[in-house]
């Protein structure tokens, strides 16, 4: 027992010395060669930590492939050396000024240096590449369709109180400080002026050392609506209890003021609403959805409309629909005056409430069947699935393997199938194609400015 403390303390000693370096260490010189996954660029150099001396890659942001420059070492691992921009000896003739202050601080950004074109056509061999590697080949990719700038609809802000101010921004790129910017060119303009408003009520009303989360959704508001369509979800950071009546009578007075349409706490690790002076709803089709707070959206209209579109194309005809991982119902909803039967899957209890009732309230609740379930952990069997013709496949980031796997077994024609990560989308595909289907086209959605960040929709047929 005594040896294996020591052989699990040595490992800890061990990657504490290969994480940060010291602040004195020797600066380096390295030639970017391409641009990585992650948005940094990418070289390499021979480096010498502890006495040794090995070739690692280096990831600078801010960077360009082309790009010669003295770069300060911050941190190591296996994977390579994290360095922020010294110098600039030699500079890209794609690099551009960028358009927010706060780059390349802010973790918001990949790209604000680089020119639109350029970073759409990285963002594309990525896709390619990826599905390249999974011997997904021969594959017709779109046009890509692109939000424009200052559509992003929502955001999670970052709010501290310190001794003479409050700081309400993004963490920053690399670290945890929080980055406060002039003029955000990625927000819409409701949230930037949210993020203002939340500034002057934490330094007024917050004690000294507070931390919060604040999650906002812009909503589309009609023209009856008494409100801005700001949905906010304020969650305590601290170890402290913070939510006093008086501070939440000030919350309420202070979101009737700037006419937010929703304001949410946490209480005990759930959304307590206290101020709601109309049921805030997003509609998806014909249905309208009162969203649970802090409910994922799209991130913008523009790319919820483009996404919509491209699964009603994929599925038309279908009467018969499986949504997995379906949320409050955002791609499956437009759908429902087609369909028959409606099978919506997903493991967030209060989005999946938000969606069945929207769809009862509408008169179309004889067609819904929902399902709480991980899909990670229990994908839906082949039986489960046999009145299904279509699904719709809507993952996080990580992807469905494990559904991909039941998918090809079972009696289904078609799959439309969402990922904002073109890797674990790439590996996906290569399941489903090793089952019968062909992956017809790819439908890249750019609702992500600046970042190495893509949407894509995957038709898949057999």
């Amino acid at each position: 027992m005594i040896a294996a403390r020591r052989r699990r303390s040595t490992k800890k000693r061990n990657s504490r010395n290969e994480g940060r370096l010291p602040r004195n260490a020797a600066p380096i010189a390295v030639t970017i060669t391409h641009i990585g996954g992650r948005g940094d660029g990418v070289g390499k150099v021979l480096y010498t930590h502890n006495t040794k001396e090995v070739e690692y890659n280096v990831f600078v942001p801010a960077s360009l492939p082309g790009e010669d420059i003295i770069a300060q070492p911050l941190s190591i691992s296996k994977q390579g050396i994290k360095a922020r921009i010294l110098e600039l000896n030699i500079t890209a003739p794609s690099r551009q000024t960028p358009r927010c202050n706060a780059f390349p601080e802010c973790g918001g950004c990949s790209f604000q240096h680089w020119t639109p074109e350029k970073i759409e056509v990285w963002k594309l061999q990525l896709v390619t590449s990826h599905l390249e590697r999974f011997n997904v080949k021969g594959t017709y990719i779109r046009p890509t369709l692109k939000s424009p700038a200052n559509s992003r609809r929502r955001a999670n802000f970052h709010i501290k109180r310190l001794n003479h101010k409050a700081v309400v921004g993004f963490h920053q790129r690399i670290g945890t400080h929080i980055i406060d910017p002039d003029e955000c060119s990625i927000i819409d303009r409701h949230l930037a002026r949210l993020k203002t408003a939340l500034a002057e009520f934490s330094l007024a009303y917050l004690p000294i050392g507070a931390t919060l989360g604040a999650q906002v959704n812009l909503l589309a508001r009609d023209d009856a609506a008494s409100h801005a369509g700001l949905c906010l979800y304020l969650q305590n950071k601290g170890a402290q209890p913070l939510w006093t009546p008086d501070l939440q009578r000030a919350l309420c007075s202070w979101a009737a003021t700037h006419q937010l349409a929703r304001l949410s706490i946490d209480d005990h690790e759930s959304p307590l609403t206290i101020y709601a002076p109309t049921q805030p709803r997003i509609k998806f089709g014909t249905i309208d959805v009162i969203p649970p707070p802090g409910a994922f959206l799209q991130a913008t209209e523009h790319g919820e409309n483009s996404l919509q579109q491209a699964i009603g194309e994929i599925l038309a005809g279908h009467s018969y629909v499986a949504d997995l991982f379906a949320g409050c119902g955002t791609l499956c909803l437009p759908l429902i005056d087609q369909l028959s039967g409606l099978l919506a899957v997903e493991s967030d209890i209060a989005a999946l409430a938000a969606l069945k009732s929207g769809v009862d309230a509408s008169g179309h609740g004889s067609k819904l069947l929902t399902l709480e379930r991980d899909l990670f952990d229990v994908p839906l069997l082949p039986a489960e699935l046999a009145k299904t013709t279509g699904v719709i496949l809507d993952p996080p980031r990580n992807g469905a393997i494990a559904q991909c796997q039941q998918l090809g077994q079972a009696d289904i024609a078609t799959v439309a199938m969402v990922s904002c990560n073109p890797a674990t989308f790439a590996r996906d595909a290569a399941c489903l194609t090793a089952a019968g289907f062909s992956l017809d086209w790819v439908q890249p959605i750019d609702q992500f400015s600046y970042s190495n960040h893509l949407e894509l929709v995957g038709a898949f047929s057999r």
